[in-house]
Parts: C-alpha cells; sequence; structure tokens
C-alpha cells in the first residue's frame, strides 16, 4: 500500500481498499489515524498486551468479570502501607524468586 501518509494517517477509502494490509501492520504493532476529507474520524492501535491477558484470564476462568470493577489499581496499591520485615521469615517476594530460581 502506497497511499497512507507518512505521518500513519490513512483514508477511509484507502482503508477500504488496503484493509488487510493495514491491519496487518497494525498487528505489527503501528497505529493509524482514520481519516475522512483530511479529518481524523477515529483510529486503528495495535492490541494492548495488559488488555489481552486480562481477556485471557477472564476467558481462563482466573478472573472474575463481576469483581474488576472494585480492583485496585497498581498505583493504589504501591500506596497500601507494608508490613514489617519479621525475623527469620520470608517476604512473598523472596519466596516468589526461590520458587522461580528452583523452576530453572
Amino acid at each position: 500500500m502506497t497511499h497512507h501518509s507518512p505521518h500513519g494517517a490513512v483514508s477511509i477509502r484507502d482503508l477500504q481498499r488496503n484493509a488487510a494490509e493495514v491491519l496487518t501492520r497494525v498487528e505489527h504493532g503501528e497505529s493509524y489515524v482514520i481519516t475522512r476529507h483530511g479529518r481524523t474520524v477515529g483510529r486503528l492501535l495495535p492490541p494492548d498486551a495488559a488488555d489481552e491477558a486480562i481477556e485471557a484470564a477472564l476467558a481462563d476462568g482466573i478472573l472474575d468479570a463481576s469483581r474488576l470493577p472494585r480492583a485496585r489499581t497498581a498505583a493504589q496499591v504501591a500506596q497500601l502501607p507494608r508490613e514489617p520485615a519479621r525475623a527469620g521469615v520470608r517476604s512473598p517476594s523472596e519466596a516468589l524468586a526461590e520458587l522461580r530460581a528452583e523452576e530453572r
């Protein structure tokens, strides 16, 4: 396809004519602004890895969709107070790192 601009814009007409090629490029990480008569009407973006992981976890039954609205964000979790380390007790992070090391 030679009709899209170097700025990642594609007209509706060019998108209709070259949909497979544009979508292949999007699949490989490119983003496009869709235009009609030079005016932006939409965007094509590659899949978000985090969104894909959530969708897979929902499909596999790992996550419950009804609980997602109440889930904490990463920023909220980072603000939670940490429990002080206790002598002789591994933190969950240390235990996980040890388990991963054993798997290798």
